[in-house]
């Protein structure tokens, strides 16, 4: 058995330990992001008597230090968020391994789940990993993929990673335990990387694709923030859709609502075709499957080029305000 420091976060993070530990290794601490996004793991780490820690600085070099002093075998990251150095990933002598939910050296980054069906992937990679100083760069111990379909959202895919990913990882331990790992270095210029959305990143383009919208919504629902876009001066968050890629593609104003189907919803149009929303919330509302006030002709989102002219006109006010207020002195 072997003597770890687990570095993670949230439910994948804590299945796998709770696997490690029933493999009977010997997890000798268990560090924490400095805002961890939910407290199962640490909550798991206390029931089992291993000490928690959340450093500010992992490479600083008094906790590297600290890290290195019970000699542990091998170091495990499994959606940590601080960058690794080299000194924190050569502080075991069997190496720092990490639990990555894309196939590397494609999908190395953030929010990989999300991306991956933004991009229409019908499937999502799992790797583990030995940690180098590269962005998910380092020589690839074991992977596996698994199947996303049309229905998808980012929770029913997040789901069968945390299911999967943990016994990938245990897999990948039990080799390096027995010395038989094969490592398989990366094609590093055939890799894609994928930077970690924020605020902002939710907003629909109607002018976009009804493939490209329907991705994005599904991509981005429930446990994401949802797809957003306007109403008036409210906030609409997209919680559900539907696209057929049969549906006609035609020219017409992209946001407009052109058809109210009762108990469905209402169809949208988008920048080819259209798309049917299902599921929706004004911002700070209760979410609902279809508005009896939405009505054919209804516009979502911003209509960029008369909002441009609106501001040019408000500038031109207040510049004739001021004029006038200088002449009058």
């Amino acid at each position: 058995m072997l003597r770890i420091i687990y570095f993670g976060d949230g439910i994948w993070a804590t299945n796998t330990l709770e696997k490690l530990l029933d493999e009977g290794h010997q997890v000798q601490a268990v560090i924490l992001r400095r805002e961890p996004s939910d407290n199962t793991l640490a909550k798991l780490a206390h029931s089992a008597g291993i000490s928690v820690h959340s450093p500010d600085r992992v490479n600083a070099p008094e906790f590297v230090d600290w890290v290195r002093s019970p000699q542990p075998d091998l170091n495990i990251s499994m959606s940590y968020d601080q960058i690794l150095r080299r000194a924190i990933i050569e502080s075991a002598p069997l190496g720092f391994i990490n639990g990555h939910a894309g196939k590397l050296p494609y999908y190395r980054g953030r929010n990989v789940i999300n991306w991956a069906i933004i991009n229409n992937e019908q499937e999502i990679g799992l790797t583990v990993h030995y940690v180098d100083e590269g962005i998910d760069t380092g020589d690839i111990i074991l992977q596996s993929v698994l199947p996303i379909s049309w229905d998808d959202t980012y929770g029913t895919v997040l789901e069968k990673v945390q299911e999967a990913l943990p016994d990938l990882l245990v897999k990948a331990v039990a080799l390096i335990e027995k010395k038989e790992v094969n490592r398989q270095p990366q094609a590093h210029l055939e890799g894609s990387y994928f930077s970690r959305r924020i605020p902002g990143d939710e907003w629909i383009d109607w002018s976009d694709t009804s493939l490209n919208i329907y991705n994005k919504i599904r991509a981005i629902t429930h446990p994401g923030p949802g797809a957003r876009t306007v109403l008036g001066d409210r906030t609409l968050i997209i919680w559900c859709a539907r696209y057929n890629p049969s549906w006609p593609k035609y020219i017409a104003t992209p946001g407009e609502i052109v058809e109210v189907i009762p108990g469905q919803g209402v169809r949208v149009k988008t920048g080819d075709s259209t798309l049917i929303l299902e599921r929706v919330q004004f911002e700070g509302e209760d979410e609902f499957e279809q508005d009896p006030n939405f009505r054919v002709g209804t516009r979502f989102g911003v209509n960029l080029i008369e909002t441009v002219h609106q501001l040019r006109r408000q500038v031109a006010e207040l510049r004739g305000i001021v004029s006038s207020k200088r002449v009058a002195k």
